[in-house]
C-alpha cells in the first residue's frame, strides 16, 4: 500500500494521518505542541513521534510524501534542525509551510481559492494559479480583527466603559463580572496582564451567551467580528484578481461555533463579491497536506 501523511502542527498539539492515494484515512498520530519557535527541541520530538505513531499503525506499505504545516515554520526558526531529523528518521520526500495552506487546501479540496481564518488570532490565506497572498495575520498587538481574543477585548472595552462612566452595567457585563467573580473593575487590569492569549479568548462563550439573551453591546461586537473577518476576505479577493466564481472557505472555532459571527462574515462577503460560493465544510487540516502532497508527487 502506498500512502501519504499530512501533518497538522499547532501550539498545543501534533496531528500527524495517514491516508491512501484515494483519500481515505489509515491511521493518525498524535502528540504535543509543534511550533519550533517555543521550543525547537520539544517540538521536533512530538512531530517526529506523532509521525511515527502513524506510521507503526498502517504497518506495511510505502510512505510517499510527508506534508507538514505548522505554526511558526514561516519564521524559518529552527526549520534545518526539523528537516534533518525528517531526513534521518524518515528518508522520504517533505514540504513543510505554515498552517494556513494546509487548512486551506483542505477546505477547498485542493482548489484556488481563499480561506478566512478565526480561533484565538485571525488570518486570511488565498491562492490563484500559484500565487499567495496573505492578509491579517499580524496577532494580537497589531490586528487579529474578529478573532476570539478580539472579540474578548471589545467585551472587555466595554466592561470598563459602563465602570468609568458610572453607567448601569449591561447583561453582558455583569456576566464579565460574575466569570472573574469580582467586585472592584480596578482587579481586572492584574488578571487580563497574567492571562495568556488564549485564556483572554476563552471569554467568547460570555459574549455569546449575553448576546443570544439579547445583549445588544454583544451582539453588536460579535456583528463587528463577522463584518471584519469579511474586510480582510475583500483584501485579499482583490489582491488575487480573482474575477471568475471565487470559493471562499471558513476556519477556526470562531467561524465554525459562533453563529452570530458566521451569519455577518457570509452576508458582508456576499454583498462584496457576488460571485463567492462560501464552503462550509470542516475537513481536517491534514487532508490538506494529503492534496497538497499530491501535487508535489505529480511534479517529481
Amino acid at each position: 500500500m502506498k500512502y501519504i501523511i499530512g501533518v497538522d502542527g499547532g501550539g498545543t498539539k501534533t496531528e500527524a494521518v495517514g491516508y491512501d492515494l484515494s483519500g481515505q484515512e489509515l491511521a493518525r498520530g498524535s502528540r504535543g505542541f509543534a511550533n519550533v519557535c517555543v521550543d525547537a527541541e520539544e517540538a521536533i520530538l512530538n512531530i517526529v513521534e506523532a509521525i511515527r505513531s502513524c506510521m507503526d499503525q498502517i504497518k506495511t506499505g510505502e510512505c510517499l510524501y510527508l506534508y507538514l504545516g505548522l505554526a511558526g515554520s514561516e519564521s524559518g526558526k529552527n526549520i534545518d534542525q526539523l528537516e534533518e531529523a525528517l531526513k534521518k528518521n524518515f528518508g522520504v520526500p517533505f514540504s513543510i509551510v505554515n498552517d494556513a495552506p494546509i487548512a486551506h487546501a483542505a477546505a477547498l479540496e485542493g482548489k484556488d481559492g481563499i480561506l478566512t481564518i478565526s480561533g484565538t488570532g485571525s488570518i486570511c490565506y488565498g491562492v490563484n494559479q500559484g500565487k499567495q497572498v496573505f492578509v491579517g495575520g499580524w496577532g494580537n498587538l497589531l490586528g487579529d480583527e474578529g478573532s476570539g481574543y478580539w472579540i474578548a477585548i471589545e467585551a472587555l472595552r466595554q466592561l470598563i466603559r459602563e465602570g468609568e462612566q458610572d453607567l448601569p452595567y449591561s447583561l453582558l457585563s455583569q456576566e464579565l463580572l460574575t466569570y472573574f467573580k469580582i467586585n472592584d473593575l480596578r482587579q481586572m487590569i492584574g488578571i487580563i496582564y497574567s492571562s495568556s492569549k488564549g485564556e483572554i479568548a476563552a471569554l467568547v462563550p460570555v459574549v455569546v451567551k449575553a448576546a443570544e439573551q439579547g445583549d445588544l453591546n454583544a451582539q453588536n461586537i460579535l456583528q463587528r467580528a463577522g463584518q471584519h473577518l469579511a474586510e480582510i476576505t475583500v483584501y485579499c479577493w482583490k489582491k488575487l484578481r480573482l474575477k471568475d466564481e471565487v470559493y471562499i472557505g471558513m476556519n477556526g472555532s470562531i467561524l465554525h461555533n459562533v453563529k452570530q459571527v458566521q451569519e455577518a462574515f457570509i452576508q458582508q462577503v456576499q454583498k462584496e463579491i457576488p460571485q463567492a460560493v462560501v464552503v462550509t465544510n470542516q475537513a481536517p487540516a491534514t487532508k490538506g497536506g494529503y492534496y497538497l502532497a499530491l501535487k508535489e508527487l505529480d511534479k517529481i
